[in-house]
């Protein structure tokens, strides 16, 4: 019998800042833990003080308020929220490019997402697990913008944020990791994925990510009009990737060919590319047939085990860096619904939520 958990829905209404001020008192606790546990890796794999690495942050902090003029607001009302600093708020932000040369870390997601002949209605869905170091805490919040959109948001301890939207936006995201060492990140994902993901149109949200999706991650994208794409980039170039048969699906590591030089999974993710084969011969047997159910039991699977899609901790890991699955969604666009576990899926039901 599988654990049938709720989240606690956490409600924020209003302004960037507003919302940023909720945000950070809602979470407080998650937000404290998560800049602390990423600088203590940063300064056990790099050994980057705290102040170095939080100086470090601050060198994204121009070019991201300009890219994106909410970002200021909500960031100081985040601080403000939960008692950090401006520069505190914003590392939170900036864990991936923190973390971005740590080796070894095996920590990360996989997704499956469908569209056209890959579904019974054709319609699309996405869904990945969200693997992150054991027994981080996740959280759900259920976002009113002023300007009439609703979100419903899974953040990762600032790191990631999967965001479906009232407009039937949905995103995924898998860390990837191009070795370019003369190139350095230029907008932070926290800047440009809050902004792609407030679009109400998937062009718009892709033509954002073109302009700024530079290494990190990968980030699919499906909405209420059957439209999958995925868009991976390097730190000088990215790539649009399209459903082959229906289906996208990704790990860590690039599947755009001309990537591949400068991929650093095998360092970096070396699990990747066996949860890629997995997924890829998982989502070849559900031709026309991606329901909810048969993507929650796709990403139950247990191939591979521990480091398997359906991520467990590794004993041969040391205890500080040991991953596994802290919950999994499956995002349904046309219906403006999320359905998520808080824990692994194979021993948790997927719980229904609407934005």
């Amino acid at each position: 019998m599988k654990n049938n958990v709720k989240m606690s829905l956490i409600e924020l209404a209003g302004t960037p800042a507003e919302v940023g001020r909720g945000w950070g008192k809602a979470i407080a606790e998650n937000m404290h833990q998560g800049l602390n546990r990423i600088l203590t890796v940063v300064n056990e794999v790099h050994k980057t003080s705290r102040a170095e690495a939080l100086s470090y942050a601050m060198k994204l902090w121009p070019a991201a308020k300009q890219f994106d003029p909410e970002l200021e607001h909500f960031v100081r009302g985040q601080a403000q929220g939960a008692a950090m600093s401006l520069e505190e708020a914003w590392a939170t932000r900036c864990g991936l490019e923190l973390l971005f040369v740590n080796t070894g870390l095996a920590a990360m997601c996989t997704t499956l997402a469908g569209t056209g002949l890959a579904t019974p209605d054709g319609q699309s869905i996405i869904g990945q697990n969200i693997d992150w170091f054991k027994g981080t805490p996740i959280a759900l919040l259920h976002i009113k913008r002023s300007d009439g959109l609703r979100q419903l948001v899974l953040p990762l301890l600032g790191l990631d944020e999967y965001t479906l939207n009232s407009a039937g936006l949905a995103c995924c995201l898998n860390g990837v990791s191009a070795i370019q060492p003369n190139l350095k990140s230029k907008i932070s994902m926290g800047a440009y994925l809050p902004r792609a993901m407030r679009q109400t149109d998937i062009t718009k949200a892709r033509q954002l990510l073109e302009q700024a999706c530079r290494g990190i991650v990968a980030v699919t994208l499906a909405d209420a009009k059957a439209n999958l794409l995925c868009v991976e980039g390097t730190l000088d170039d990215y790539e649009v990737l399209q459903p082959h048969d229906g289906f996208l699906t990704h790990a860590n590591n690039y599947k755009t060919s001309r990537f591949q030089v400068v991929d650093g999974c095998q360092m970096i993710f070396p699990d990747s590319p066996a949860r890629t084969a997995r997924i890829n011969e998982l989502a070849a047997g559900l031709a026309g047939r991606l329901t909810p159910q048969a993507l929650g039991q796709a990403l139950a699977d247990h191939q591979g085990y521990p480091n398997s899609i359906c991520r467990h901790p590794d004993p041969s890991v040391l205890p500080g860096l040991q991953a596994e699955t802290l919950g999994s969604f499956i995002m349904l666009p046309s219906e403006g619904t999320m359905l998520i576990t808080e824990g692994n899926p194979c021993t948790h039901e997927y719980v229904c939520y609407d934005v």
